[in-house]
């Protein structure tokens, strides 16, 4: 109310407040105007309230609502004794409504028909014959609330104060309804979109299932595919292998045959069998699950070493070079199989140049960065000793690159390779932690790059292994543990030929009691055997009871894992098949430690 007061001016403070038709205060419709108006929710609901409000705080005959429409004013609402123009439009210039609002400020007419604002014409029909405009929103108007009186009549300042501040309340009013209608706008607007967002993620992932589905469903064909051919391969080349043992076994089971006869068919089956080791040591070479000994190595001095191995195997036509630098960093690897896989790459280069060329050795120190890993999936960034193996011959054709560390793959015309050599390579090296390259270019040659991890152990490199001799026991006792009854069988001969004591047990109870019963001076046991307790237990519970006992382990599983445990940690693994030569040397080196 303080505020109301405060719309007049100080000369009138002290008049009589206007009262309504109702007999109310003027002030007091005027705030239940405002609170209606507060929360209007729609524009119909703001003229419907002006409609009412205005005609009650002016005490007028009539009143009406003109909103802006362009250049035109549009009386779109009153409440009159007698009907005024509601839903006519006018131009601006030609009603007093759009001169109230061009000029933002109230018109006062207290007779209309000598101001010149007023079309008289347009009012002549009507009861009117005084009024006064406010414009709603004074800094820019949208619209004009109109109270008219059938009689000449001025206004005081509390009346025009009045209308105005209605004026000013519908003003927040509109502003109101059009912030809600934004916003709903707005909120519609997001929904939709966050539907569309949520149809099209719901699309995207239908479709990233349907592609994943449709990848797994490769790779499997893929795996498959490989997987066929790894076991065609393999049933390939041991059907061969096993043609020779059992044709040659059954010639000498059928009998009869003379001495060289038996010596010549043993002796065919004996290479088959061994032919058939070593493609196994191939296979696992490849899945990376051989057995290594790895240990500090020069690969300078082993390069040349094998560079004297293989003038004197590929023949006069191939020319070895080598370009070894001489500050290569040493490397902790298998020498072993270093040297194996170098000479499945020469062997490859020969192969690739029948009619002779040239065979390079080159060593150097690199540091494969952050771009090359990230360019070359499973390499680790760091020092590298490099070991480059070029050729001169024929080259790869491209679209074979990709496949040429596949196993049992091979270019060569049959029976003339098992397609394992590389694949053999390619294991070994990731085996190591290492990393192999491959470039070739038809007609020009083949470039394999080794990358083997830097050693920063500064000990000393290993010495050359001495040769080692199948020396005979000497009447020391061997408590063999086997569950396999033929291979059983053949290690108590082989044990027996080398003259050696054999004790048998074929699980761990049976070996504990012999161990109680019988002295025994070395323990050569198998690490898995059925029934729940293995070598490992059986090892453990024996060096606990006998701790001097000497120990052997064997296994025809390539990735047994001796170092996890510490008590075993050290113990010599011989790893099946293994000839009476390995037997011998294995024996007589744990005897004599």
């Amino acid at each position: 109310m303080a505020e109301a007061a405060k719309l007049g001016s100080a000369a009138t403070e002290n008049m009589p407040s206007p009262v309504s038709a109702a007999g109310q205060p003027a002030w007091f419709v005027l705030i239940e105007a405002i609170e209606r108006l507060s929360a209007a929710q729609t524009f119909e609901q703001i003229q419907e309230i002006v409609r009412l409000g205005a005609r009650a705080v002016s005490g007028a005959d009539g009143v009406t609502f003109v909103l802006r429409d362009g250049d035109r004013c549009h009386y779109v609402e009153e409440n009159a004794i007698g009907p005024l123009w509601r839903g006519q439009k006018f131009p601006m210039t030609s009603c007093i409504s759009g001169w109230a609002m061009l000029n933002k400020r109230t018109a006062v007419v207290p007779d209309i028909y000598v101001d010149p604002r007023i079309p008289h014409d347009a009012y002549r029909p009507t009861f009117v014959k005084s009024l006064m405009m406010a414009p709603v929103r004074v800094e820019d108007p949208v619209a004009a609330i109109g109270a008219y009186w059938a009689r000449e009549y001025e206004p005081s300042p509390n009346e025009i104060a009045l209308l105005e501040s209605l004026a000013r309340a519908t003003s927040i009013a509109i502003a109101n309804v059009t912030l809600q209608n934004s916003l709903r706008d707005a909120a519609e607007t997001a929904q939709g979109q966050a539907e569309e967002i949520r149809r099209s993620y719901d699309e995207l992932r239908q479709e990233t299932e349907k592609r994943q589905q449709t990848e797994a469903q490769l790779r499997q064909a893929q795996k498959m595919e490989a997987i066929g051919q790894l076991t065609g391969g393999m049933a390939h080349d041991f059907n061969n292998l096993l043609t020779v043992i059992i044709g040659s076994l059954d010639l000498l089971v059928a009998g009869p045959a003379d001495g060289p006869q038996v010596k010549s068919l043993a002796g065919s089956a004996l290479e088959a069998a061994v032919r058939g080791a070593d493609l196994i040591r191939r296979l696992l070479a490849f899945a990376r699950r051989q057995p290594l000994e790895p240990q500090r190595v020069d690969i300078n001095e082993l390069v040349r070493k094998m560079s004297t191995l293989l003038e004197r195997t590929l023949g006069q036509h191939i020319k070895i070079m080598l370009d070894l630098s001489p500050e290569v960093w040493p490397v902790i690897v298998d020498p072993a199989q270093l040297e194996t896989s170098l000479a499945n790459l020469a062997t490859n280069a020969r192969d690739a140049m029948p009619n002779g060329g040239s065979l390079r050795f080159a060593t150097s120190n690199r540091h494969l960065d952050e771009d090359y890993a990230s360019s070359h999936r499973d390499v680790t960034v760091g020092d590298y000793a490099m070991i480059e193996v070029n050729d001169s011959g024929t080259g790869i054709p491209g679209a074979l690159l990709s496949r040429i560390f596949e196993p049992f793959f091979t270019t060569k015309d049959p029976g003339k390779g098992t397609g394992l050599g590389l694949s053999m390579v390619f294991g070994f090296m990731k085996q190591s932690g290492g990393h192999i390259n491959l470039y070739s270019e038809e007609g020009i040659g083949t470039t394999f790059r080794l990358y083997l991890p830097r050693s920063r152990d500064e000990a000393a490199s290993a010495a050359p292994r001495p040769v080692e001799t199948a020396e005979p026991g000497h009447g020391e006792t061997i408590l063999l543990v086997e569950d396999d009854l033929a291979i059983r069988r053949l290690a108590v001969h082989q044990l027996i030929t080398l003259n050696y004591r054999v004790v048998e047990a074929v699980d761990v109870e049976t070996a504990l009691m012999a161990l109680e019963q019988t002295r025994v001076d070395l323990l050569l046991t198998d690490l898995i055997m059925p029934g729940g307790r293995g070598g490992y237990d059986l090892v453990l519970e024996a060096r606990q009871r006998w701790p001097e006992l000497k120990v052997i382990l064997t296994s025809g599983l390539p990735d047994v894992r001796l170092r996890d445990d510490p008590a075993i940690a050290k113990l010599p693994l011989l790893t099946k098949p293994y000839r009476k030569l390995d037997l011998a040397r294995a024996l007589h080196k744990a005897l004599s430690a």
